[in-house]
């Protein structure tokens, strides 16, 4: 009789996205071609300077809080971009993957909500490399908890040596704060016009 294996985790890397937040995202970036145009077209070249940065507030807050948030699965590591940073989890700290309120990342330090499924009815997508499936918050959690290893348990003594499994954030701050001075320029400019 042969005897079990282990279960296989997924290694091809999968990215979930929200597809509403990208169609929103489109939206705005018609919105703010629009509003260029229908700029110069009411207020002529002289206010071609002035013209352009609304635009600019409303397609970089597109990209920022709808377009990058996302979702990366990797062999190595779980990627969660979020409006405000980028986090890496090694798997080895990941414990669990909650889908009862939006899609909660559990470790070792605390949960982190994730910005693109902040409700259990959100829609999102998975991109593979053969191509892009729509799925629940609850398929992409089960997506994710396949790739969470089982804990390790030990029989005697603890190892010799600990490789280190890292949590990284990196703050988007200058995104931010691209955002909000985009957002005082646009306003300034709206106001002039």
């Amino acid at each position: 009789m042969p005897e079990p294996t282990a279960p296989v985790r997924p290694t091809e890397p999968v990215r979930i996205v929200a597809t509403n937040l990208r169609r929103f995202a489109v939206a705005l970036w018609v919105v703010a071609v629009a509003l260029v145009v229908i700029g110069l077209l009411t207020n002529g070249l002289r206010a071609a300077l002035l013209v352009p940065a609304p635009s600019l507030f409303t397609a970089w807050f597109a990209w920022v809080v709808l377009w990058r948030p996302r979702i990366e699965l990797t062999e190595d590591e779980l990627v969660v971009v979020d409006v405000r940073r980028t986090t890496r989890f090694a798997w080895r700290r990941v414990q669990d993957v909650r889908s009862k309120y939006g899609l909660e990342v559990v470790t070792d330090q605390g949960e982190q909500r994730v910005w693109i499924a902040p409700r259990p009815t959100a829609r999102l997508a998975l991109e593979r490399p053969g191509g892009t499936v729509p799925v629940t918050v609850a398929a992409a959690a089960d997506e994710m908890r396949a790739r969470v290893p089982a804990p390790v348990e030990y029989d005697g003594a603890p190892p010799a040596t600990v490789t280190a499994a890292p949590i990284v954030h990196r703050v988007h701050g200058w995104a931010i704060v691209a955002l909000v001075v985009l957002g005082i320029a646009g306003s300034m400019a709206g106001a002039r016009l």
